[in-house]
């Protein structure tokens, strides 16, 4: 098969897509026939060396897939040869076959696409911890996302949505900001071209502006660094706010008497953990959004596709920010 090898840690440009054998599905696994991979930003920040976790090259990147299941191992009873599936693996996603534990295979309605799965399990998944999970969101409460049109963003958006809040979506552009309004965000804050400081009176200002004089009942931040000290300042008395990941290059940093004055809650939305100490959970979630992406209520945003052979391409788009939705691989 093919798949692409991360012999020593580069540019997302500098690795060879090799032929190698498939692994064999053990105790609790399955083997997967790939049709689509998804990318995300920690996908680049992987190949790079700069993600938290390292796995020792040699190794396959790639996390999102989705195909048909051709070799089940031992004790696995939940799917049986030719089930359509979605996966979210750790490693492995980038090649033509992808071994992946059942813990983190996901069946596929047949309404929904193998591109649109593929693109949609990691930031779906990762907004249900955020909204559901952790914010705990209830209807009528207004949420600021920050970053709101990168692909974890227009997921939140549609999950607070679906949940009942108002949703004021921050991003850096109009058009940014007219992707969100199409993904049902209620209003839009453009902060293109301010300085720190700036940025958290635009963001404490805009939001009472909007929301009857009253801050954000919870903020939601992909970004960190300046854009988690804003959302602070955005927030209304006993706000929540939740860290879902540094994409600014920035980590969050907070002043204690801040959050004590205001009575306010800080709290991270990891993701992966989930599948270790919180494994039904993390199904139910995935179940309720892939009904929801089948019944067309929500939308994965898959808005370019590359070949395979062209991943370095398709990476080195996501880390100049240049793609509006999601990029996903055809791997037929």
């Amino acid at each position: 098969m093919q798949a692409l090898r991360i012999q020593q840690y580069g540019a997302v440009d500098s690795h060879q897509i090799e032929t190698t054998d498939p692994a064999v599905p053990g105790t609790g696994e399955v083997l997967i026939r790939n049709h689509a991979a998804g990318l995300n930003f920690p996908d680049a920040l992987m190949l790079m060396g700069k993600y938290q976790k390292r796995p020792e090259p040699p190794f396959t990147p790639g996390r999102d897939c989705a195909g048909e299941i051709i070799a089940i191992g031992q004790h696995v009873e939940e799917f049986k040869n030719g089930d359509r599936v979605v996966a979210q693996v750790f490693t492995g996603a980038f090649a033509e076959v992808v071994l992946a534990p059942i813990s983190r295979v996901f069946s596929l309605p047949d309404e929904v696409s193998y591109a649109d799965a593929a693109g949609a399990v990691t930031v779906f998944n990762t907004a249900y911890t955020t909204c559901v999970q952790r914010a705990d969101i209830k209807p009528a409460e207004t949420v600021l996302i920050t970053g709101a049109a990168g692909g974890v963003g227009l997921a939140c958006i549609q999950l607070c949505k679906q949940l009942g809040a108002n949703v004021i979506a921050a991003v850096s552009s109009e058009d940014k900001g007219s992707l969100c309004k199409k993904n049902g965000a209620d209003n839009i804050l453009i902060y293109k071209g301010l300085n720190s400081n700036e940025l958290k009176e635009f963001f404490r200002s805009q939001v009472r502006s909007v929301n009857n004089g009253q801050g954000a009942h919870v903020v939601i931040d992909p970004l960190g660094g300046d854009f988690f000290t804003a959302g602070l300042r955005a927030l209304a008395f006993r706000g929540r706010i939740v860290i879902v990941g540094f994409s600014s290059g920035a980590i969050s940093e907070v002043r204690g008497n801040y959050l004590l004055y205001n009575g306010l809650t800080v709290m991270g939305a990891p993701l992966d953990i989930n599948f270790d100490l919180l494994p039904a959970e993390i199904r139910a979630g995935t179940t309720w959004w892939l009904e929801l992406l089948a019944q067309q209520h929500i939308n994965a945003n898959v808005t370019e596709t590359y070949p395979f052979d062209q991943i370095g391409t398709a990476l080195g788009r996501l880390l100049a920010r240049q793609a509006r939705g999601k990029i996903v691989l055809d791997m037929t």
